[in-house]
């Protein structure tokens, strides 16, 4: 910060330019009556500061008096018979405020110019009742500031012993800070908990057990410091001329005043401050404009901690797998040896930047206007040393295997595509034998749990991956046995296998030990289950920490108003790496997608939208007057797409309205995964309550492609009115994220089809699964009825109406 202050015809200049601003949005008496008062007031402070302390904002109380003056001047032309009255007495009223500008002035004279009064003239002032006031002694030496930029602030923390509050919830807080040691947040919540006539010994035992033990000393030495400043989101004034400012105090109410009268009433003179805390104007948000993305950093949580750290993106699968935990933490160099406590990233160009914070524990929105960067310096991690190779069951590293189970490892993917075993039906257990075939044949699944093939299948490796930690899954229970199902299924090739074991353990793990009986059950229902099991129990990232995990999950309102905002490429992105944090395992990379969901209320035009991850993608069957009418997938897809009105008892609770009003519901696929589950809702519910079965013929490419492309949103796309993003920039921040498959077109080949027969208690489920031909058999499409298997199916035959949950397979 310069250790001067502006010269008065600087000041009369910006005070001009300040009025002609005014003068455009207040053009009516009433107006420019109102803005009078405020500036009076905002006047009145820096003069009481003055007189209390011996300095204030030497700047901005001469520009408001500037400011005053002018406008009373502009007032007058708009004055009539009416106001008058008004004109004269706040007239009046500035007339008396010209002996307190005058001590303001005094600060701008030289000291060779100043000249006490004469003490005898002073007493006959006395005598003769002219009121008088002992002169308010300037301290010259202070330079303070009510405010200041992100520039002064950048060079302050270089040339001065400085301490930052945070002044923000602890959630946003860990989403993003200014990258600084001497720096502590409090929460807005803990200076409202406190009475009015609260000291800052009061304020110190409230910050006792929210703050580290490091960041409380540092409270407690608060007096030590040459200067605090205080920072939220963004309040105050983002122009680079820092007495813009007053324009935003005339505007909103200084969100900091309680937290800084606090500091200053001291219940000790031993804890008094060197100068009254300064805020940063425009907050962490115009700090970022200002500086950019290595001026911030992120923390996370542990045992109650906060831990500032760095990381980069994991960008695939085989980055978990190989338990690589190497960061690139950003080049920075020391910029003044005698301040440690700040350093000072090196200068790039701020061209890349991410609204979740890749390490964090929350994403990311943090601003209602843009996204605060919190990527690492660079948008490309390293790559992560490839998975150590695990050794076999008999001591040797699969790169050693023998001849002979070369040979046999040669035919991997031809036997794995081809093999048909049936399933025996232990009492109504054909919901669980149709899946089970069409899983067994998902390619992902089957190289994943047996990357090598053996004479013995004797590789376990998929078991290193299992993460016993996580409270979610079975500790690998499940995954074990399904694993030990497909190998009896591959080892009995050509016959059947009785499941019963994988049924008992399955059952005894499901909740409420639904899938334990031998009633009829969904078939969605549990693929639901088993995948979501395996997923826990192969889930890499484990956080147990409750309040850590709610800080992933739950947003904070400026990241719900940023993301409603954003375009629907770039914040489906956002949303799918915040997701990432806490779930990543095969089950996500392969099978799970992502939509979006919009409420909108018709009434003030309030929006919320929800980005929700999903394995099976539930679509609804069109109704047709003719019931007899075939429909199209396409046409259930552009059904489940289609805007719904909520209205009558259907209606949305608008939070901005705070009643429920006549909404519209918009549903877009934002990601499609490698693997698409697609089921048709096929029960619905009556008015009396039970259930019907819709018989609807939906019909569906079999040895032709699925082209979802034209579902998936790309760069550009929008569902909000106010997105005023380019395509260029959005494709630049898109550059720095991870692509994860996410790339057009999105094409699928058909691959199994579950089938149900019958109503929802006395039905019956049979699979169609393709298998690879070879010279010996011709197998195309098999058909699976339990332990019945029938080889080289029609297509004909597989389009049926009774299709219930397709399995397609990009290609």
């Amino acid at each position: 910060m310069k250790n001067s202050v502006k010269e008065t015809t600087e000041l009369d200049n910006i005070s001009r330019a300040l009025v002609e601003l005014l003068k455009k949005n207040h053009d009516s008496f009433k107006s420019l009556f109102n803005v009078q008062l405020d500036l009076l007031k905002l006047f009145d402070k820096q003069v009481n500061n003055l007189e209390a302390t011996g300095y204030c904002d030497y700047e901005v109380a001469y520009a408001l008096y500037m400011i005053i003056i002018q406008l009373i001047a502009v007032m007058k032309d708009k004055s009539n018979s009416k106001t008058a009255d008004i004109y004269n007495g706040i007239q009046q009223s500035i007339r008396k405020k010209a002996s307190n500008f005058k001590k303001v002035l005094g600060y701008f004279k030289n000291d060779d110019d100043e000249k006490d009064e004469d003490p005898l003239i002073n007493r006959f002032k006395s005598l003769s009742g002219e009121k008088t006031h002992p002169a308010t002694k300037i301290k010259k030496e202070l330079i303070y500031r009510e405010w200041i930029t992100p520039v002064e602030l950048e060079r302050t923390l270089r040339e001065k012993h400085v301490l930052l509050i945070d002044y923000r919830p602890k959630k946003d807080y860990l989403h993003n800070h200014i990258k600084f040691d001497n720096l502590i947040n409090i929460e807005p919540r803990q200076i409202e908990s406190l009475p009015e006539s609260s000291t800052d010994s009061d304020l110190e035992e409230v910050l006792r057990v929210s703050l580290s033990e490091e960041e409380f000393q540092m409270f407690l030495i608060r007096n030590k410091f040459d200067l605090i400043v205080v920072y939220n989101y963004n309040y105050g004034s983002t122009s680079k001329e820092r007495l813009y400012g007053i324009l935003d105090l005339l505007e909103k109410e200084n969100p900091f005043t309680s937290l800084i009268g606090i500091l200053l009433n001291n219940k000790y003179i031993s804890s008094r401050l060197k100068i009254a805390p300064s805020f940063l104007s425009g907050g962490i948000l115009n700090w970022y404009h200002t500086l950019g993305a290595d001026y911030l950093e992120t923390s996370s949580i542990k045992n109650g901690d906060c831990l500032k750290e760095e990381t980069r993106y994991l960008t695939s699968f085989s980055d978990y797998l190989s338990n690589s935990k190497e960061s690139s933490p950003s080049e920075v160099t020391l910029a003044n040896e005698n301040n440690s406590a700040y350093i000072r990233p090196v200068q790039k160009k701020v061209e890349q930047f991410d609204s979740i914070p890749p390490k964090s524990t929350a994403t990311v929105y943090s601003s209602p206007k843009v996204e605060l960067p919190l990527t690492p310096t660079s948008s490309t991690p390293n790559s992560p040393a490839p998975p150590l190779q695990p050794l076999s069951s008999n001591g040797k590293s699969p790169n050693n295997v023998t001849a002979k189970d070369v040979t046999v490892s040669s035919k991997k993917s031809q036997f794995l595509e081809s093999y048909a075993t049936g399933l025996v039906n232990l009492g109504n257990s054909c919901y669980m034998n149709c899946v089970i075939q069409c899983l067994a044949a998902t390619p992902q699944l089957t190289s994943f749990f047996f990357p090598t093939i053996t004479e013995s299948f004797s590789d376990h490796s998929y078991k290193r991956h299992i993460n016993v930690n996580n409270k979610l899954g079975t500790k690998g229970m499940l995954t074990t046995s399904f694993v030990e199902l497909i190998l009896s299924m591959l080892n009995n090739n050509g016959r059947s296998f009785s499941p019963s074991k994988f049924k008992k353990i399955m059952g005894s793990l499901s909740p409420a030990r639904q899938f334990a009986s031998f009633d009829q059950q969904d078939c969605i229902e549990f693929l639901n289950f088993l995948l979501d099991a395996l997923h826990e129990d192969l889930n890499q990232v484990t956080i147990a920490d409750p309040q850590e995990r709610k800080m992933i999950t739950e947003l904070t309102p400026e990241q719900e108003k940023n993301r409603e905002i954003l375009p629907v490429r770039l914040a489906s992105t956002i949303e799918w790496e915040r997701y990432l944090k806490l779930n990543f395992s095969i089950i996500v990379d392969y099978f799970q997608g992502q939509y979006l969901s919009q409420l909108k209320c018709l009434e003030c035009g309030f929006t919320s939208t929800t980005y929700n991850a999903f394995s099976i993608l539930s679509l609804p069957i069109p109704e047709k007057l003719n019931k007899s009418m075939k429909v199209s997938l396409d046409e259930c897809l552009q059904e489940f797409v289609t805007t719904e009105l909520l209205d009558d008892n259907n209606k949305w609770y608008c939070p901005n309205c705070k009643k429920f009003t006549k909404s519209t519901k918009k549903i877009a696929i934002t990601r499609l995964p490698q693997v698409l589950i697609i089921n048709f809702k096929r029960f619905k519910m009556t008015a009396s309550g039970g259930f019907h079965k819709l018989e609807t013929f939906v019909t569906y490419p079999v040895n032709e492609e699925l082209d979802m492309t034209p579902y998936w949103p790309d760069v550009g796309s929008t569902i909000s009115a106010n997105n005023s993003m380019s395509i260029e920039r959005e494709k630049e921040i898109l550059s720095t994220f991870p692509v994860r498959s996410q790339v057009p077109p999105f094409k699928y080949k058909l691959f199994g089809v579950a089938n149900h027969y019958g109503n929802l208690t006395t039905g019956h489920y049979t699979a169609y699964v393709h298998k690879s031909s070879d010279s010996k058999k011709a197998r195309n499409w098999c058909y699976f009825d339990d332990s019945r298997v029938t080889f080289n199916k029609s297509p004909n035959d597989v389009l049926n109406k009774n299709a219930y949950c397709l399995f397609f397979q990009r290609i």
